[in-house]
């Protein structure tokens, strides 16, 4: 029996990809008033490199999601070559404000308000101090403190998903065993592939309907769905 819904944070509850697009062009630009001779694609290409070797890092269990986004503008201003210096901070401050201003809730995040006879929680990647690019940030900047019940955060755990320490961690909070629960999430590799290994229900949310769905192994997902609301069907389906 289903007795906690537990819930992935970005691209899952809030559109985090459109409000990243937005804040890292309008930092770009702000980039480029201090250093108007380095182009838009220079910057592009080295804020991809350094991302995915800052990414590599975290993924390998080396530093936290803080201090890779503590880092991120110092290991690019390296890669363009340019002289560091307070810049690089006012460039930090100004793309986590404008993302968490940038970030709006889909609209069927609605579908919480039916799970009132369940623990409702949020497990998701990211940091979990109080600056303003973090996942704590996030929670309270959407609503969503008081629409759940538990938050569980990367960084607090100290591991990544698709670690289970992650999912077992959300469930010892909630009171309940891994088959009791259920997971939704929009990424097979942290979220489907982690919530099977647990034992938890595994949902996985493809709201653009746009790619192949795996049959089998970890990354098979119970259910598929393209929206929130959905979810409330796996559970009638769901046996005891």
């Amino acid at each position: 029996m289903i007795k906690a819904v537990f819930f992935d944070l970005d691209n899952t509850l809030c559109d985090s990809d459109t409000a990243w697009s937005i804040a890292t062009r309008e930092t770009f630009q702000l980039l480029r008033k201090h250093e108007p001779d380095v182009s838009v694609e220079a910057i592009t290409e080295a804020w991809t490199t350094v991302h995915q070797q800052l990414f590599q890092q975290l993924n390998a269990g080396k530093g936290s999601m803080a201090e890779l986004r503590d880092s991120r503008f110092q290991c690019l201003f390296q890669e363009l070559g340019l002289p560091q210096g307070t810049i690089t901070e006012e460039l930090n401050d100004f793309l986590s404000s404008r993302y968490l201003t940038s970030l709006h809730l889909y609209d069927d995040v609605s579908v919480l308000e039916a799970l009132h006879a369940y623990h409702v929680g949020i497990a998701t990647n990211g940091a979990h101090d109080d600056h303003t690019d973090s996942q704590f940030s996030k929670v309270q900047r959407l609503g969503l403190s008081k629409r759940i019940q538990s938050l569980t955060i990367s960084d607090e755990v100290g591991v990544r998903k698709p670690n289970i320490k992650v999912f077992t961690v959300a469930c010892e909070r909630a009171g309940v065993l891994p088959r009791e629960a259920l997971f939704v999430g929009d990424s097979i590799e942290n979220d489907i592939v982690g919530a099977n290994r647990v034992g938890m229900t595994s949902v996985l949310i493809d709201r653009k309907s746009d790619r192949p769905i795996p049959e089998t192994g970890d990354e098979r997902p119970d259910y598929v769905v393209l929206n929130l609301h959905d979810v409330l069907s796996c559970l009638e389906h769901k046996p005891d």
